[in-house]
């Protein structure tokens, strides 16, 4: 729903669990200047993260989905729920579900943790490190962590009762880098052009070339899918 405007290319619409490759482009950010190894354990780099199998995940294993922790945060919703309902990292995750490096199990959690350790070694929030390092060089001036107008307003459907009613936008707090980005048409199309073709001022090409490379086994009996780092293929 828009009030009083058409949508065009510009008009941001809030584009969920898009927002993990911006992070994972962050992360191997660092990795390129030798700031972390992937093969390390987030432990090693990220201060607060409760002992135990998230502490013990390697950070290529957070980018793949192949840490074996929960899909979903303790609690409400995170995504319809303030964040300040989860104040510390050990609020975001519940017990791990598979051991880490066998299988694919998507986790939100686990985009939280690497959102956290982008802005514990760089000294300033994730969001920073994004406009710095990606939106400015990259000229997607319409990417946003909160909607600024022109943008879409969200329907849900009530839970116990058939009656629509806006979508809340709270910010989410440590899980925003799960999935809080607002963005519009165009700016996406400048963050795939990057994506494919690499550009120098934010990551090389050899780089992309290796998030798009499978990090964990498909699903599909055609192995036709996959997820690379931070990509899904």
């Amino acid at each position: 729903m828009l009030e009083g405007h058409e949508p065009d290319g510009g008009t941001q619409y809030r584009i969920g669990s898009l927002t993990k490759t911006f992070v994972a482009v962050l992360v191997m950010r660092l990795r390129d200047e030798g700031r972390l190894d992937l093969a390390d354990p987030l432990g090693k780099y990220l201060n607060g993260v409760p002992a135990g199998p998230a502490a013990s995940a390697t950070i290529a294993q957070l980018l793949s989905h192949t840490a074996g922790l929960p899909s979903e945060t303790p609690g409400p919703w995170w995504e319809r729920s303030p964040g300040d309902l989860r104040p510390g990292l050990g609020d975001i995750l519940g017990p791990a579900v598979h051991p880490p490096g066998r299988l694919f199990h998507y986790s939100n959690p686990g985009f939280g943790l690497l959102g956290a350790l982008v802005g514990q070694l760089r000294g300033h929030g994730w969001e920073e490190a994004l406009r710095r390092e990606i939106l400015d060089p990259l000229g997607m001036t319409r990417t946003s962590l909160s909607p600024e107008e022109p943008h879409a307003r969200g329907f849900a459907v009530h839970p116990w009762a058939d009656v629509m009613q806006l979508e809340p936008a709270d910010p989410t707090g440590l899980m925003a880098p799960a999935g809080e980005l607002w963005s519009t048409a165009q700016d996406l199309c400048r963050f795939a052009a990057f994506l494919l073709d690499g550009d120098d001022r934010v990551l090389s090409a050899a780089t992309l070339a290796e998030m798009r490379t499978p990090a964990s086994p498909p699903r599909d009996e055609t192995w036709a899918g996959g997820y690379g780092l931070g990509v899904q293929l």
